[in-house]
């Protein structure tokens, strides 16, 4: 038992505690206070720690989405932010315009087909991503660039006018357009000049029936090949600008005279409704509200200094004295219809008639191949062509003779070239039905235009007119390479009688060339010979030519040659410069954006 004189006795723990709570030398300090202390200390550091990590998280998040370069343009970083404000601009644009055009459309301001481009146009102008949204930011950047250094800048005047106009719905046009093809390039091949020659004779044929009252889709049937659209355009929509400038020159049901394009087809339309230049009054304050003015203006300034740059690359390069040449050519044909330079061919013209079929449940005809061999359409389309035979036949002289048979194959053909006269051009043996072309090789007189038939096929009955043979191309180029080898031979007496082409008879003079407008092959071949001389024979696709250099020299364009170049001036000049540009670091793109 325990006296209660005794002190107690010391727990485990308070002797620990006890010397736990000695400085060393004996002397005890406050533990509990100290302890304290360190887990204060510990509490901050942690805080610090937790602060700095989520300090450095915000400003890695802030520089990420805000500052990290995206692209570069001429040493200038082009960040996030940026990016995010020019999708903003453009993403307000699309809903924008979609709500007015809902507007204008519920009101009947407008018609649906109408309002269906607008919505499509507003589809295709806004970027499908952030990638492609970067690229186009990318582009007006370095073309603000190139303009600074062609010295084009806006005015005040033009920025303010650029800010007002955004929002605007240009002016709009319904037209019914034809393009009026040659013959080669209804068959996927380029034109020749003999094709253009005839496509322009059919084109004003065109015009004259459409301003008649004729109606477009049958103009272009009866005056084809040609391609009929009808459809609402901008004047921005088309590339020929003299052709926009006909449409958009028009008055409403106004037909357009054919401008010839630069591959040959003949273009003409018919302007059927005006829709003015609509503008949206509150756009400017909406999307200032909504992306803020800053970022409105800015990119405007970017959109505008562009399309001037592009007006003043255009304007210096059609005013620009080029490089030309004066040529005369020598062309040997090949035909559309033929893939074998080594064969023959002839040239004839034909009237189809083609019998009646029964309609299929669609109200369509049925195909002729189904029609039984008794049936009496077939007796009814032979007694036509038999008819047409024997008026045709009796004719004795030969230009009248083809004069006739012209008129009556436009009259009374089923066939496509019936437009045309019937002409099929030139073509090979194989190229025809069997049937046909036995009539030809093997029943013709080659002195004379003879008439033929009827000539039964699986078409129908024809009645043709043969014109002529001719030698392969393999021939032909021999014999003009031969007169030319000629000791004395002169080149434009060798055109006229040999050349297939449109100014044989004034020697093959083709008149000045622009360097920069010939193709690669003919630049090249060129390229090896001197003034007064002449070049090999070049491969054109559609046939061979030969020429002759016949002067060069810096000269002004031509109106058709400035039309042409204005086209493609501005691409041309960007193009080049914007793949330097990439090669040398001047412009660069984080490619990772393309994986996102």
């Amino acid at each position: 038992m325990t006296s209660s004189n005794e002190p107690p006795k010391e727990s485990l723990r308070d002797r620990i505690s006890a010397r736990l709570s000695t400085d060393g030398s004996g002397r005890a300090i406050d533990s509990e206070a100290q302890f304290n202390r360190n887990v204060s200390w510990l509490f901050y550091a942690v805080i610090v720690i937790v602060v700095v990590i989520i300090v450095g998280g915000l400003a890695y998040g802030y520089w990420e989405s805000n500052l990290r370069p995206l692209a570069s343009v001429s040493g200038d970083d082009v960040g996030r932010g940026e990016l995010d404000e020019r999708i903003a601009l453009e993403e307000f644009r699309y809903d924008r315009a979609n709500a007015q055009t809902t507007t204008a459309l519920a009101e009947g301001a407008i018609a649906s087909d109408l309002a269906n481009r607008r919505f499509s146009v507003a589809e295709a102008n806004r970027p499908a991503s952030d990638a492609e949204a970067l690229t186009e930011l990318v582009d007006l950047l370095f073309k603000a660039r190139l303009a600074e250094e062609e010295g084009v800048s806006l005015t005040e005047g033009e920025l303010q006018s650029a800010v007002e106009a955004d929002g605007t719905f240009a002016e709009t046009r319904e037209v019914d357009a034809l393009i009026v093809l040659t013959e080669e390039q209804e068959q996927g091949l380029a034109a020749t000049d003999a094709g253009i020659a005839d496509a322009r004779e059919r084109a004003l044929a065109a015009v004259a029936a459409l301003e008649a009252g004729g109606d477009p889709a049958e103009v272009a049937e009866t005056y084809g090949p040609a391609n009929f659209e009808n459809g609402w355009i901008t004047y921005e929509d088309l590339l020929d600008v003299a052709w926009a400038d006909a449409i958009f020159a028009a008055e409403v049901e106004g037909v357009t005279p054919a401008i010839e394009a630069e591959t040959g087809e003949q273009l003409i339309a018919v302007v059927r409704s005006i829709t003015p230049e609509q503008r949206d009054d509150g756009f400017v304050e909406a999307v200032n509200d909504d992306v803020g003015e800053g970022t409105h203006r800015s990119n405007v300034e970017l959109e505008a200094l562009a399309d001037k740059l592009e007006q003043h690359i255009v304007d210096e390069a059609v005013a620009t004295d080029y490089d030309q040449v004066r040529l005369s050519e020598i062309y040997v044909e090949r035909s559309p219809a033929s893939s074998d330079d080594t064969v023959g061919e002839a040239r004839a013209s034909h009237i189809l008639y083609q019998p009646e079929t029964p309609l299929d449940e669609d109200g369509e005809p049925t195909d002729i191949s189904e029609l039984p061999e008794d049936d009496p359409a077939w007796a009814a389309a032979e007694a036509e062509a038999q008819a047409a035979f024997d008026e045709l036949s009796v004719i004795e002289d030969v230009e009248e003779r083809q004069t006739a048979f012209a008129e009556r194959a436009q009259a009374e053909s089923d066939g496509p070239s019936g437009p045309s006269g019937g002409d099929l051009g030139w073509f090979p043996r194989e190229s025809m039905v069997t049937e046909f072309s036995d009539a030809i090789w093997e029943n013709v007189d080659p002195e004379q235009a003879d008439v033929l038939g009827p000539v039964r096929s699986q078409f129908g009955y024809h009645v043709i007119l043969f014109d002529q043979f001719r030698s392969s191309l393999e021939v032909r180029l021999g014999e003009v390479q031969q007169a030319l080898a000629e000791e004395g031979a002169d080149f434009a007496t060798v055109a006229a009688e040999y050349s297939d082409g449109a100014e044989a008879a004034e020697g093959g003079d083709i008149g000045w060339q622009v360097n920069d407008l010939l193709d690669d092959e003919t630049f090249l071949v060129l390229s090896a010979v001197e003034v007064g001389e002449m070049t090999e024979a070049v491969d054109t696709g559609d046939g061979y030519r030969i020429y002759l250099l016949q002067d060069e020299a810096q000269r002004p364009l031509e109106d058709e040659d400035a039309q042409n170049l204005r086209v493609s001036a501005f691409g041309d000049w960007y193009d080049e410069l914007y793949f330097e540009a990439t090669e040398d670091g001047t412009v660069s793109i984080d490619e990772s954006i393309y994986e996102q």
